[in-house]
């Protein structure tokens, strides 16, 4: 055969072969994916993803080294700007706390320019936003020791929060086996692990692989062929299968434990999460407090509301129907978090902490004010916020919208520590009637009336007490200036508190603050009123005494009373002494069972005082049986002035 025919013959025969197999090929493609072939977008496939997840796209929130994650908008604390610094006309705000704070954040700004100009104080106001949606203690703390370290200075600093530590340490985190003082969600938020690492860098050269396969069958010359689409799609199947394959190998690493992702484990129990939680809670709000004060700002803590709290609002049926769940997570972990965190309401102002729970500012109101089955406020919710809060902050904002006394700048208003030669105390005394306590101080600046006013109380009946104070033996009141009604008159500060109406045998009280504790303090014996005095004596007239000497004695009532007919002030000076033999030596204190008595002494002035030229004190006894009982006076280095002894009855 002819070299011609032949190479004609063989080019017949390889035509005639292509054309079955692509008659094949098209058959093959019907068969596997139920369309016919039609090149290009065909031959394409399923890799022609443009714009694989992740790529060239904008977040709102980035991880963060200190704090775990943080606002795109926080450029000091993403690039290392020096956040501001006071200044004499301007005033420095640092918010801390979650979502809430963040939604009131506007309304607040308003409030507090209207408040600094309408009340002739006008300032610049700074406003630093630290707020963090999802984020909860420690991160607010964290948040403002990196601030002062970067430079930064504060006037005041707002915390507002309480919903994220319970449904976040309790809630989400709890759930997913992550350790519940780590930011939520962070087993999602920490990113990934080495293995994952390894595995996700697979799938990124699989996806390159994908997207050459796919831009092939778009763009190769043979894209009319069957054969060539078939092969194309079958090796860009099994690169996606691949895919799936460590996917799915991703999903599940990502379910295995890592230190890195869930933190250390051993929290087992709800209920000791939820415990665990609160504590940190009112922990960082005393550490929050110590770093604001040392460096001279004024820290006020809020508890924010919730829906989910009992007695926190009458709901509309707008609220019930879009912002009430409370079998979900949210409703759930707020019920179960909120009372614990409300447990230590009291702890927190007996530190000097201003700090307020706002979870009833809508108790009354019937307006639709939530807006989702979370937290959340509509606009009308947030402006009632915004006004609660700044009522709470006037009188922080009144200090900082005035100068100190004759330009002077107080230890306090400088944020440094009283030193000793700081005139800081406050005169103190009874108001005329006895009912209240009179704080005056001349030469007073704005700044010193900032600490907080503690005052202790001993009644003269421990029934009197509160029962969880009665082993201290006396009650613990803290209040601020501003609730004695303090005012500031030119270079004087004046308050007045009111006492309970229980009979005080002293009290003592002064000012402190979380980091410097007391500042100053005075000690007063509250005498005892004029007519209790003569009741007590006119009880004794048909009595005959137990025993007469410089004092006559009486035994009434399970009490030791010393009368004394014509008194000076001189004859109760000298302490009284009290030695008490009981009729069995086990009822003593192990370290008096040596001895075989009690010892026990009394001021005149706090059991007793002077009426009508007389004079007469009560003292308790011991419910235990009594043998016997020795008293008198003394004169300390001398010895005693008088004595009595007095036995039981046989």
């Amino acid at each position: 055969m002819p070299v011609r025919r032949k190479i004609l013959y063989y080019g017949l025969m390889l035509g005639l072969t292509l054309l079955v197999l692509e008659g094949m090929a098209r058959v093959a493609y019907y068969a596997a994916y139920g369309e016919g072939y039609g090149g290009g977008e065909a031959a394409a496939g399923a890799g022609a993803r443009p714009g694989l997840p992740g790529d060239g796209t904008e977040h709102s929130e980035l991880r963060h080294p200190y704090y775990g994650f943080a606002n795109g908008g926080w450029e000091h604390a993403l690039n290392g700007m020096p956040p501001p610094q006071r200044a004499e006309d301007t005033v420095v705000v640092g918010l801390l706390g979650g979502s809430l704070m963040g939604g009131v954040n506007s309304f607040l700004r308003r409030v507090l320019e209207d408040w600094f100009v309408a009340n002739g104080r006008p300032r610049r106001l700074i406003i630093q936003d630290f707020t963090l949606s999802g984020g909860k203690q420690p991160q607010q703390a964290l948040i403002v020791a990196n601030m002062l370290l970067l430079g930064g200075e504060f006037d005041l600093v707002i915390n507002l929060d309480g919903f994220n530590e319970a449904w976040g340490s309790g809630g989400v985190n709890y759930r997913e086996g992550v350790f519940p003082f780590f930011p939520n969600y962070w087993d999602s938020r920490a990113g990934l692990t080495a293995g994952e690492i390894l595995r996700a860098g697979r799938i990124g050269l699989l996806r390159r692989e994908q997207a050459r396969l796919a831009a092939a069958g778009e763009r190769s010359p043979l894209v009319w062929s069957a054969v060539f689409g078939l092969v194309n799609r079958w090796r860009q199947e099994r690169v996606a299968a691949e895919i799936i394959l460590l996917n799915h190998e991703l999903t599940a690493a990502g379910g295995n434990y890592s230190l890195e992702k869930y933190g250390p484990r051993g929290w087992r129990e709800e209920g000791a999460v939820f415990a665990a939680a609160a504590r940190a809670w009112y922990r960082g709000s005393l550490t929050l407090a110590r770093l604001a004060e040392l460096s001279g700002a004024e820290y006020y803590h809020f508890l924010q509301p919730n829906q989910y709290t009992r007695g926190a609002k009458p709901l509309s049926a707008a609220e019930r129907e879009r912002a009430y769940a409370p079998a979900a997570i949210h409703g759930y972990t707020a019920a179960r978090g909120y009372p614990l965190l409300r447990r230590f309401n009291g702890d927190l102002q007996r530190q000097g902490i201003n700090y307020f729970d706002l979870t009833g500012i809508f108790a009354a109101n019937t307006e639709t004010l939530y807006r989702d089955p979370c937290c959340h406020l509509n606009d009308r919710g947030y402006e009632l916020l915004a006004a609660e809060m700044l009522r709470r902050l006037e009188p922080a904002l009144r200090r900082l919208g005035r100068e100190g006394t004759d330009g002077a700048v107080s230890a306090l208003a400088a944020g440094r520590r009283p030193a000793d030669t700081d005139p800081l105390d406050f005169q103190v005394a009874l108001a005329e009637d006895g009912k209240a306590l009179r704080y005056t101080r001349e030469g007073c600046a704005p700044a010193d009336t900032g600490p907080l006013f503690f005052l202790h109380l001993t009644p003269r009946e421990s029934a009197d007490l509160p029962a969880g104070r009665r082993a201290a033996g006396f009650e613990d009141l803290s209040f601020s200036f501003d609730r004695a009604g303090g005012r500031l008159e030119e270079r004087r500060c004046v308050a007045q508190f009111p006492l309970p109406d229980y009979p005080i045998a002293e009290l003592r009280t002064g000012q402190r603050t979380p980091v410097w504790g007391e500042l100053w303090s005075a000690q007063l014996a509250i005498p005892v009123a004029a007519g209790e005095l003569r009741a007590e004596y006119a009880a004794l007239a048909a009595a005959e005494p137990a025993a007469r000497d410089y004092f006559d004695l009486y035994e009434r009532d399970n009490r030791l009373v010393y009368v004394r007919e014509s008194c000076a002030a001189a004859d109760t000076a000298n302490p009284f002494f009290l030695h008490i033999v009981p009729a069995h030596p086990a009822d003593l204190p192990e370290n008096r069972r040596e001895a075989g008595f009690a010892y026990g002494g009394f001021d005149f002035v706090r059991q007793g005082g002077h009426f009508d030229g007389k004079c007469l004190a009560a003292v308790a006894l011991p419910d235990y049986p009594i043998a016997g009982l020795r008293t008198g006076q003394y004169v300390a280095g001398q010895g005693e002035l008088w004595s009595v002894e007095l036995m039981a009855a046989p």
